[in-house]
């Protein structure tokens, strides 16, 4: 289980395949939109200045439709606040476009199979993966997407996965010899791409950032890291050095009797 930290006061977790419980989905949304918790007849009620919700996976409904469409009503009107599940409401997935910018695209087939399904995308340079175009492209400029059925769904995964939920910390450092180190955050997908385009000495995973990639850290975390992956780098250098392939040592005598040969 990987922690993320959402706020000041909530936080979610990935299991190991990197996927997010609904529960957490719907804490995670409402929390990075700024909406405090607060408790209305025993229902915990996130709120703004304009609006307020509660969680459907926070309270037991029951599993027929009209039991449940009756259940909905009757916490609504108790609470004032409107249910949210955000695989199936479009109004809200509409606020999240809003708030940040993405391409839509619905997808009838894949790679020659019905799928029926919505591609979102978030906005980011042309031609995004060019590296010599844009540079590596890391944190928020990092290209971004998500697929699913449900285009809210869709859309709220990829506003969360921008804002750093599911993302992992590395520490990059140029292979130059006085390259300073950078905190970085990559996604699953784009930390495949640059594990294969950069070289062992110059991109070093820690793990423990992971949980602050929405909400970052203090300075002296990121140093901290830093420093930690230039110990990690001149060790990597000298076993690089140490398992380069060396001379045969008759050679290296033959060549020294030789030079002062030619010297002559």
């Amino acid at each position: 289980m990987t922690k993320y930290i959402i706020s000041g006061t909530t936080s979610i977790e990935l299991n190991d395949k990197g996927e997010i419980s609904p529960a957490d989905l719907e804490t995670a949304l409402v929390a990075s939109l700024g909406f405090q918790p607060r408790q209305v007849e025993g229902i915990t009620v996130w709120s703004n200045e304009n609006e307020s919700y509660w969680l459907a996976h926070e309270q037991p409904l029951p599993a027929d439709g009209e039991e449940r469409e009756e259940a909905v009503k009757a916490i609504s009107a108790k609470t004032g606040a409107r249910l949210l599940m955000p695989s199936m409401d479009h109004a809200f997935a509409q606020h999240l476009m809003r708030q940040l910018p993405m391409n839509i695209t619905g997808e009838a087939f894949v790679a020659g199979s019905l799928a029926g399904q919505w591609r979102v995308e978030s906005v980011t340079r042309y031609n995004p993966y060019n590296v010599n175009a844009n540079g590596l492209l890391t944190n928020k400029e990092q290209p971004v997407s998500y697929t699913a059925q449900s285009l809210p769904l869709a859309v709220s995964m990829l506003f969360l996965s921008v804002l750093g939920v599911g993302q992992r910390a590395y520490v990059f450092i140029p292979d130059s010899a006085e390259a300073e180190g950078h905190l970085i955050y990559l996604t699953s997908e784009n930390e495949k791409g640059m594990l294969d385009l950069l070289p062992e000495t110059s991109l070093f995973r820690m793990e423990g950032l992971d949980k602050y990639a929405v909400v970052g850290m203090e300075q002296d975390l990121v140093k901290e890291a830093i420093e930690k992956a230039q110990l990690l780098r001149t060790i990597a250098l000298a076993k690089v050095k140490t398992d380069a392939p060396q001379p045969e040592p008759e050679l290296v005598a033959a060549a020294s009797e030789a030079a002062p040969a030619e010297a002559e």
